[in-house]
């Protein structure tokens, strides 16, 4: 049989109450009886009930997050922060990957409010209108990853993206490169394809650099959709250089360069 939370306290002897604040963190228990508690439940077995906790605290600690692809390295770099992050403040997290399907999407949120999640991390590919909508019905305080929301709702934890594309093309222009040729994902789609390909047009001209338009190819954040778009650049004049949305999209590109007799970087960089 299971323990009780009143065979902790008489292990202890202490009051129920004072074992349900050691387990609640309440900070009105002195360091010697919360060891004591401490060390009769783990002597007894005792489990909390989660679910119990949670009626009394109004709160699950829970969090639910939806990732765009967990198999691409930057999202699961994600992923393993907000784990790390939750279980050192005592927080489990619901992990869901969405492969940018927005029926996932919408199925993930409903499971979220299903389990009552205190709050949700969304690192999908964008954020439209029935996510949108979601949130809006659950009412539950939302973090975006990677996207932003231009109507300034929900708060964004973002790359630099102006700064950063700025420093990558002073960095080319410092190697020599007058050409340069972009791969990235949908602009329709991806905040970040768009904003990239904006500031990576504004710098080249203040730099004195040349991007042809046959040279800034869509495609999947895949090693295929990479692949696919150094094949369809590779038939007209060739840049220089070549700048991938992300690390998978580069290693296709590469592979389509090498392919074609040519080298990295010899050839094209």
């Amino acid at each position: 049989m299971s323990a009780k939370i009143k065979d902790v306290a008489k292990k202890a002897n202490v009051s129920i109450a004072t074992v349900s604040r050691v387990i609640n963190n309440v900070p009105l228990v002195n360091e010697e009886t919360r060891d004591k508690v401490l060390q009769a439940i783990k002597e007894t077995g005792y489990r909390p009930n989660a679910i119990a906790r949670s009626l009394k605290l109004q709160k699950t600690e829970t969090v639910g997050v939806v990732i765009h692809d967990i198999t691409i390295p930057y999202y699961a770099q994600i992923a393993r922060g907000v784990q790390d992050i939750s279980m050192q403040s005592g927080y489990n997290a619901i992990i869901c990957n969405s492969d940018a399907d927005n029926r996932k999407e919408e199925e993930f949120m409903d499971l979220f409010y299903q389990k009552q999640c205190d709050g949700i991390i969304f690192a999908g590919r964008e954020l439209n209108e029935s996510v949108r909508r979601k949130f809006e019905y659950m009412n539950m305080p939302v973090i975006l990853c990677g996207i932003e929301d231009r109507e300034g709702e929900y708060s964004s934890v973002i790359n630099d993206y102006d700064q950063a594309v700025y420093s990558l093309m002073k960095h080319l222009k410092v190697m020599g490169h007058k050409t340069v040729g972009l791969i990235h994902g949908d602009k329709k789609r991806a905040y970040n394809a768009k904003r990239n390909e904006e500031v990576m047009m504004a710098t080249s001209k203040e730099l004195g650099m040349k991007i042809n338009k046959n040279c800034v190819i869509d495609r999947d954040f895949t090693m295929k959709g990479g692949y696919l778009a150094m094949q369809e650049m590779l038939k007209g004049e060739l840049p220089t250089v070549v700048v991938c949305g992300n690390d998978e999209m580069a290693v296709g590109a590469i592979r389509a360069i090498e392919e074609s007799g040519m080298k990295v970087p010899e050839d094209i960089s």
